[in-house]
């Protein structure tokens, strides 16, 4: 059994990185694994599996014209290097070129998604894929769609595989629920590209008022000088920032990842980034998810989690979620990319 795992953004390395693992543990699994190398895919690749061996394939570019460029490049080398090597499965987060290249070499492939508002990154590959999973809660139907309950962060944010330790506040010198985390993303890239950086500095300064401390996670490494005098800036990698944000009283980010990170992690998160996405609705419909658009929103939405005890309803919603409703992703990968492997009757396990 080989399977050909495609990583292209530093996220789908936590999406993955159980199911590798399992797979080659309990299945004897054949993994080859690719990865763009793009911010800090590669260190994170080699600090959660340091073991597995990879390929870096391609380069990571900014305009779209690149990016157009950058698929069609990678695409090719793939192509070539599978003219030699065999592969029964391919997968990826998002299937743009690991899709094709599947399609062209007539094998399967299983995409998993949860951002069909984005375009570009969704329909080049939709009819390439053999399978795309998704949650539930994204309304798109077709033959080849698979639904679950859940999230992709709960592959490697339930409890199965992940449990905040408090010595990592000790590193910052911060309390539970005594603290703010804050996460401010890039506009480099194009989910992000009208979102203006720095927006937050004024509720820098309400939030020290308040009382509270902040943790700032900044791509833009230039807006350190305007934030350092009220904050403390975290140095990527963070060696365990799940903790941070479990701990904190609530996060604010206009990263959407990280938004539902803090909010499966049972800390109520303010979310600045300005996208309405159908993963999302799920969180803001149970009150764990506030959407705000503009500074004196993202003011009121503080007062209102503060004065609320609105973490506390947040972990109580999670944790019954989690026993109850929404389901091990890592799970359903390997549910999803065994079942298409024993499909085949001359590869069955």
């Amino acid at each position: 059994m080989k399977i050909l795992v495609d990583l292209v953004h530093p996220s789908d390395v936590n999406f993955f990185k159980n199911a590798i693992k399992i797979l080659k543990k309990d299945y004897n699994a054949d993994i080859d694994i690719f990865a763009l190398p793009r911010g800090n895919l590669v260190p994170i690749f080699k600090k959660e599996c340091g073991g597995y061996p990879f390929k870096s394939i391609g380069n990571y570019r900014t305009s779209l014209i690149g990016k157009a460029f950058g698929v069609a490049d990678r695409g090719l080398q793939m192509l070539k290097y599978y003219n030699h090597h065999k592969f029964d499965v391919a997968t990826g987060f998002g299937g743009i070129g690991i899709s094709h290249v599947a399609w062209i070499l007539n094998k399967p492939s299983v995409i998993f998604e949860d951002d069909i508002e984005y375009k570009l990154g969704f329909y080049p590959y939709k009819s390439f894929a053999s399978c795309i999973v998704m949650p539930e809660y994204i309304d798109f139907e077709g033959e080849r769609i698979v639904k679950y309950k859940g999230f992709k962060e709960l592959a490697y944010l339930h409890p199965n595989y992940f449990t905040p330790d408090p010595k990592i506040l000790d590193d910052y010198g911060v309390e539970p629920s005594q603290y703010v985390f804050i996460r401010e993303v890039s506009n480099t890239t194009l989910n992000y590209s009208s979102l203006m950086i720095g927006q937050l500095q004024l509720v820098f300064t309400y939030l020290n008022d308040l009382g509270f401390k902040i943790i700032a996670s900044l791509e833009e490494k230039s807006l350190k000088k305007k934030f350092e005098s009220k904050c403390i800036i975290l140095e990527e990698p963070v060696e365990d920032i799940y903790s941070l944000l479990s701990f904190s009283s609530f996060t604010i980010s206009s990263g959407d990842t990280m938004a539902r990170e803090s909010c499966l992690l049972g800390t109520p998160t303010i979310y600045t980034g300005g996208r309405d996405m159908l993963v999302n609705r799920e969180l803001q419909k149970r009150s764990l998810l506030f959407k705000v658009d503009c500074i004196p929103e993202i003011n009121e939405t503080i007062t209102t989690i503060v004065n609320n005890n609105i973490k506390k309803h947040v972990s109580t919603e999670v944790k019954n979620a989690i026993e109850s409703e929404w389901e091990d992703t890592t799970k359903v990968i390997l549910n999803n990319l065994l079942n298409t492997i024993s499909e085949d009757p001359s590869q069955r396990i």
